[in-house]
């Protein structure tokens, strides 16, 4: 019907009660509804949208599984939230105090540890929902992704394990950093890891943070020889740009890579963070570049150079 309302995805997200990353997240991967575009490529959803996405998340809040019921019409919903069945899942959670992060991250890390990517996906959209964003950030994929690191440095999961890790929580960030409609306007800054730093986890998690503090965070991948970052910087003109050094510590090579920062334009503010930044210290000094110890601290500086 051509006359019908349509409504942004903002409206949708306040309607619903489902975050606008949660909604793009259910359109893109289990294509929970389909939304039409407007002239200028925005989507716009209809009443029908809306309904169905509040049964969908009625009935994740009961304990079901996007993945298994996304795609069930408006009827079949209505039928599996007014379950007895449903409504005793939903007691079981409310009296757990609703979602626990702690408990979050161990069941995300089993899933990571029994090779599961499914179950990973959905307890990172089951957290996605209940959870705001920056806490989904700092309660659920820093720990997560901190304790994964630390079990495989330890030897106590396996290459394989990580690299699941990595091909879901990876597109699992991008699509977070993407839900996040940040203006041209907003301050750029560039993230990257350097040759030879594999673990992008770092730089990704900082830019979801840079993103919802307000910036146009763009990601140029992991392992970037540091003279095409700076060739990205001349051409992006960015306000800052940021680094992850994770393994190995007080590498040589690493270090004289560096150095070569110093090319970039004097205006440009320059973080470097990660487990392995601390050994760094004396080149970042040389840089002139602000030494991150955790993202909260990377969250109140970009505010403060923002300002």
């Amino acid at each position: 019907m051509e006359n019908e309302k349509k409504y942004s995805i903002k409206a949708v997200s306040r309607i619903s009660g489902l975050t606008e990353f949660v909604i793009r997240a259910w359109e893109k991967r289990y294509n929970a509804v389909t939304p039409s575009r407007t002239d200028s490529n925005r989507r716009v959803y209809s009443q029908t949208d809306i309904e169905k996405l509040k049964l969908l998340h009625q009935a994740t809040a009961k304990g079901h599984s996007i993945g298994n019921i996304a795609n069930l019409n408006i009827e079949t919903l209505k039928e599996l939230n007014d379950t007895p069945e449903a409504d005793e899942i939903a007691l079981k959670r409310n009296i757990s105090n609703n979602f626990d992060p702690s408990n979050q991250v161990d069941i995300c890390f089993e899933a990571i540890q029994k090779l599961d990517a499914e179950k990973l996906e959905t307890e990172l959209l089951k957290a996605s929902i209940s959870l705001s964003q920056p806490d989904l950030i700092e309660k659920l994929l820093i720990p997560l992704l901190e304790k994964t690191g630390q079990n495989w440095e330890a030897g106590k999961i396996r290459v394989i394990n990580e690299h699941l890790a990595s091909t879901v929580i990876g597109p699992f960030l991008f699509n977070l950093i993407d839900s996040y409609k940040i203006p041209n306007t907003a301050p750029k800054i560039l993230f990257t890891t350097p040759m030879g730093q594999q673990h992008e986890f770092g730089a990704l998690l900082a830019s979801a943070v840079a993103a919802y503090s307000g910036w146009k965070a763009i990601y140029l991948g992991c392992n970037l020889p540091v003279v095409d970052f700076i060739n990205a910087a001349e051409k992006m003109k960015p306000k800052a740009v940021a680094i992850s050094i994770i393994y190995p510590p007080d590498d040589l090579q690493l270090k004289n890579d560096l150095l070569k920062l110093k090319m970039l334009n004097k205006e440009i503010a320059i973080f470097a963070g990660g487990r392995a930044a601390s050994t760094y210290l004396d080149v970042l000094d040389q840089i002139n570049a602000y030494y991150i110890k955790d993202l909260n601290e990377f969250k109140t500086k970009l505010m403060s150079l923002s300002n």
